[in-house]
């Protein structure tokens, strides 16, 4: 399997950190999602780059087969620990082992950004029955939050480069297959009530801090404690960490 090099170091590392500090997806934008993909009873959808299955885990009460394909095998540990019932296969979207026109629905969350490129957008398409479907959906931090911005400031120096959602080429890459139809989507406010603990897990589970080295790291954890102390009026109170949930839908041509 290939998998890109900062995605298997970092995710492997900071797996533990991305199950506690990530937070759900809002349920309304599941809903959204379950509804554009059809999902129910008698149907099978197969979540690519699951992670720790932080979506996997609320697309099972719709009813449909899930299958989760996650490549790095302490993130896919954590996903079997989470997740009960759920198949989890050790494969990447471009290379899935699944057969060809067998899957109704396919989904990513937090993670089409790693792999939206033309060959996992062929192999996708190719396990998709004719008119699947594909859903994405991604948390963004709210930079409205001035905590997200002091956040954003400590760990900015340490981007490498890595595919990133925010940059649209996953919408490029959409579009230049020519294999799937025209995007829809929703946005939908979210918010996680985080201990300072979880604020620190949160910012440790990102690959590209997760993959710095132990020094880094260790001072990133005290700074983001001294953040968190000033956001709190008293010890013990939850911390408001606002998103801004974007989900997408589109069908296989």
């Amino acid at each position: 399997m290939s998998i890109h090099p900062e995605a298997s170091t970092g995710f492997a590392r900071g797996a533990a950190a991305y199950e506690r500090g990530r937070p759900n997806y809002p349920p309304a934008a599941v809903e959204w999602l379950a509804s554009r993909l059809g999902l129910g009873p008698g149907k099978l959808v197969v979540d690519l780059g699951a992670g720790t299955g932080k979506l996997t885990r609320q697309l099972v009460p719709y009813g449909a087969r899930v299958i989760a394909l996650e490549p790095v095998a302490e993130m896919a540990a954590e996903l079997e620990r989470a997740v009960a019932g759920v198949e989890v296969l050790a494969a990447t979207a471009a290379s899935t082992s699944l057969a060809s026109g067998s899957v109704d629905a396919a989904t990513a969350g937090q993670s089409f950004h790693w792999f939206a490129d033309q060959k996992s957008l062929r192999e996708i398409h190719r396990i998709l029955r004719p008119g699947g479907r594909l859903g994405l959906v991604w948390n963004r931090r709210d930079l409205h939050s001035q905590l997200w911005w002091a956040v954003a400031e400590l760990i900015d120096p340490l981007r490498k480069g890595s595919p990133d959602h925010s940059s649209g080429d996953w919408r490029q890459q959409l579009r230049a297959s020519r294999l799937f139809g025209p995007l829809e989507s929703r946005a939908f406010a979210h918010q996680q009530e985080a201990s300072p603990d979880q604020l620190v897990d949160r910012v440790l589970s990102l690959s590209f801090v997760a993959s710095s080295a132990q020094p880094v790291q260790t001072r990133l954890r005290e700074q983001l404690l001294e953040l968190a102390a000033e956001c709190q009026s008293r010890p013990g109170e939850p911390i408001a960490l606002p998103y801004r949930s974007e989900v997408f839908a589109c069908r296989a041509c």
